[in-house]
């Protein structure tokens, strides 16, 4: 009886693993989409709880030194399995340089496009719309 159980307990474990993209293989969906021209340069792995009431939306947050003269592509991919849209934001300080969401249309892009006209620590945060639960990956490339 126990070889059955833990049979079926390690079998269940595959399937998740299998069936959910919130791990590398989200990585590997959301890198296929760089063009030719770009190159791999950081991916930011992010999973958020959902908002508690009365609190702040959950916010991830990196820093990231990006170089003058540099064109960067930053591309945002989602888990299928959570609710949450990710947001993904880039700040040179506290002004907002790039996003791949829209409020005033509510629209959403998969990538957004960074010309780096100073060499500085950039904050890159990573939020999910309503402050919903969610799982995402973050790719930042380089475009020769």
């Amino acid at each position: 009886m126990k070889k059955y159980i833990l049979t079926l307990g390690i079998s269940l474990l595959t399937l998740g693993s299998v069936f959910s993209q919130c791990n590398s293989s989200l990585v590997t969906i959301c890198s296929a989409k760089l063009p030719e021209d770009a190159t791999y340069l950081k991916e930011l792995k992010v999973k958020l709880k959902p908002k508690e009431a009365g609190k702040a939306a959950p916010v991830a947050r990196y820093s990231l030194m990006l170089s003058k003269g540099n064109h960067y592509r930053f591309y945002i991919c989602n888990a299928s399995e959570f609710e949450g849209k990710a947001i993904i934001q880039l700040y040179d300080k506290d002004r907002l340089v790039g996003t791949s969401y829209f409020a005033k249309t509510g629209k959403h892009y998969p990538a957004f496009d960074f010309i780096c006209q100073k060499t500085a620590v950039y904050k890159v945060m990573v939020s999910f719309e309503g402050g919903k639960e969610g799982c995402a990956v973050g790719i930042l490339s380089l475009i020769d």
